[in-house]
C-alpha cells in the first residue's frame, strides 16, 4: 500500500518538478529573447541610419561636385568678362581724356598765355617771382569767397598748426627727460617765437613786395583771375565729359560685341547649372538613393527578418510561459504551496518519499520542515 501511495505522490511531484523546471526554462528564454530583441532593434536602427547617412552624404557630395564644376566655369567666364570690361574702361577713359584735352585746349592755351604775360610783367617791374603764385594772392590779395576761405585756412596753419606741431616735436624729441616746468616754459616760448617770426616775415613781404609793387600786383590779379576762370571752365568741361554716358563717340572697336558675348556665355552657363541641379534633384538623387538601397537593403532586410523571428519566438515563448504559470497555479500550487515550487525543494520532497519514512506529500513537507526528523518519522 505504501508503494501505491508513493507512486501516486511521487509521480505528482515529478510532474510538479518538470513543470517548474519548464517554467524556469521559459522564463530564462523570455529574458534571453528580450535581450536579443533589444540588440536586434538597435542593429536595425543603426543600419537604417547608416544607410540614410550614406545616401545623404553621397547625394550632398555629388551635388556639390556638380555645383563646383559649374562654378569653376562661371569664375573663368567672370575673369574673362572683367578683362574685357577693364579693356573697355581703359578705352573709354582714353577717349574721355582726349575729349577733355581737345575741348579745353583753348582755355589751357589762354591760361598759359596769361601765365607768360604775368611772368613777363613781374620780371619787367622787378617783382619777385613768388609774388605771382596763387598762394601769394590767396594770402595778400584774396578775391572771392573761396580764396578768403583758403586765406583763413593758411593763416590758421601758420599761426596755430605749425607752432603746436613744432612745440609737440620739441617736447617729445628734445625735452623727453626735462622737468615739467621746463616743458611748460618751452610750450609758451616756442609758439610765441614762431608767431613773432611768422608775423615778421609776413610784414616784410607786405611792405617790401605788396606795398612796393601794389599796382603791378593788382594788374597781376587780373591775370590770376583769368587763369582761375579758365581752370573753372576746364573743370566744368571735365565734369560734363565724365557724366556723358554716350560711348558711341569713342573708338571701342568690337569691345561691346565681345562683352555681350562673354555676358551671354556666363548667363548660359548659369542656366545650364540651374538645369543640371534641377535634374540632379529630380532624377539623379533618386537614382543614387536606389543604388545605395539596392546594395545595402539586403543586409538590413536580414536584420529585420531576424528581429521579426525573435519577436515571433518571444511571443510564442511568452504564451507558453503564461500557460505553464497558469498550469502550476491551478494544478500544483494548492497541494505543494508556493514555498516548494522550486526544483531543488521538490527533489528533496521526492527523496523523502523514496526513503519510505513518509507516505504522503503533506507528510514529506512536514518532515522537511521538522528539525527532529527521526521523532517525526516515528509519529508518521
Amino acid at each position: 500500500m505504501a508503494e501505491g501511495v508513493f507512486n501516486e505522490d511521487g509521480a505528482f511531484l515529478a510532474r510538479v518538478r518538470d513543470a517548474v523546471a519548464e517554467k524556469d526554462r521559459l522564463t530564462a528564454r523570455v529574458s534571453e529573447l528580450n535581450s536579443t530583441l533589444k540588440a536586434q532593434e538597435k542593429d536595425v536602427q543603426t543600419e537604417g541610419k547608416s544607410i540614410q547617412d550614406e545616401i545623404d552624404s553621397t547625394i550632398r557630395k555629388r551635388r556639390g561636385e556638380v555645383e563646383d564644376s559649374f562654378d569653376t566655369q562661371i569664375d573663368a567666364v567672370k575673369s574673362k568678362r572683367k578683362k574685357v570690361e577693364a579693356e573697355k574702361e581703359r578705352l573709354v577713359d582714353a577717349g574721355k581724356a582726349s575729349r577733355i584735352k581737345e575741348q579745353s585746349r583753348e582755355h589751357v592755351e589762354d591760361s598759359e598765355e596769361a601765365e607768360r604775360e604775368l611772368k613777363k610783367l613781374f620780371r619787367k617791374e622787378g617783382v619777385p617771382g613768388f609774388a605771382r603764385t596763387k598762394l601769394f594772392y590767396v594770402l595778400f590779395m584774396p578775391d572771392g569767397i573761396a580764396e578768403f576761405g583758403m586765406m583763413l585756412g593758411c593763416y590758421a596753419i601758420i599761426f596755430v598748426g605749425i607752432p603746436v606741431l613744432v612745440t609737440f616735436l620739441v617736447n617729445w624729441l628734445c625735452l623727453a627727460d626735462a622737468s615739467e616746468n621746463t616743458k611748460t616754459v618751452m610750450s609758451i616760448v616756442i609758439p610765441a617765437v614762431l608767431i613773432v617770426l611768422f608775423l615778421g616775415i609776413i610784414f616784410l613781404i607786405y611792405v617790401k613786395v605788396k606795398s612796393k609793387h601794389i599796382d603791378t600786383i593788382r594788374l597781376g590779379r587780373k591775370y590770376r583771375n583769368m587763369v582761375r576762370k579758365n581752370d573753372r571752365r576746364i573743370r566744368e568741361i571735365k565734369r560734363d565729359v565724365e557724366k556723358d554716358t554716350d560711348e558711341s563717340q569713342y573708338d571701342l572697336g568690337d569691345i561691346n560685341e565681345r562683352l555681350v558675348t562673354v555676358v551671354s556665355e556666363e548667363e548660359e552657363i548659369r542656366e545650364q547649372k540651374s538645369d543640371a541641379l534641377k535634374k540632379f534633384d529630380e532624377e539623379t538623387a533618386a537614382a543614387l538613393r536606389q543604388e545605395i538601397e539596392e546594395h545595402r537593403n539586403p543586409h538590413l532586410s536580414e536584420l529585420i527578418r531576424a528581429k521579426e523571428d525573435t519577436e515571433a519566438e518571444l511571443e510564442a515563448t511568452e504564451k507558453a510561459l503564461q500557460d505553464k504559470s497558469l498550469e502550476i497555479t491551478r494544478d500544483y500550487l494548492p497541494r505543494v504551496g508556493e514555498e516548494f515550487l522550486r526544483p531543488d525543494k521538490i527533489e528533496d520532497l521526492i527523496s523523502i518519499l523514496q526513503s519510505g519514512e513518509v507516505e504522503t506529500i503533506s507528510g514529506a513537507i512536514a518532515y522537511y520542515r521538522n528539525p527532529n526528523r527521526d521523532e517525526m518519522s516515528e509519529n508518521l
